[in-house]
C-alpha cells in the first residue's frame, strides 16, 4: 500500500503559488504514487527520492517540476512525503 502526503505548510506556500500553473494536490499525489509504483524516480539515498514532472501551463507553456520526496515504510506499507518542490519553465 502506498500513501502520499503533502504537508499543510508546503501546500499553503509552494503549491498555492503554482495552482495557476495547473498543479494541484490531487495531480501531485497521483503522479508520485504511480511513478513510485512504476519505479520512475531517482533514488538519492537516505530514503530520499527525486521525481521530475513535466506539464503544460493553461497557456500552453511547457513546465518542469522537480519534487523531493522522503520515503518511510514498514513491510508492504510505504509513506511518501513531499518535502520540497521546484517549478521552472522549459525552454
Amino acid at each position: 500500500m502506498i500513501v502520499v502526503r503533502i504537508p499543510k505548510r508546503l501546500g499553503k506556500r509552494w503549491l498555492a503559488k503554482h495552482i495557476k500553473d495547473g498543479l494541484d494536490e490531487y495531480k501531485l499525489e497521483f503522479f508520485i504514487e504511480t511513478n513510485y509504483a512504476l519505479g520512475s524516480y531517482e533514488d538519492l539515498g537516505e530514503d530520499l527520492l527525486l521525481f521530475a514532472l513535466r506539464f503544460k501551463k493553461k497557456s500552453g507553456q511547457p513546465m518542469k517540476a522537480t519534487l523531493w520526496v522522503r520515503k518511510r515504510g514498514l513491510d508492504d506499507f510505504v509513506e511518501l512525503i513531499l518535502i520540497k518542490g521546484h517549478v521552472e519553465e522549459v525552454k
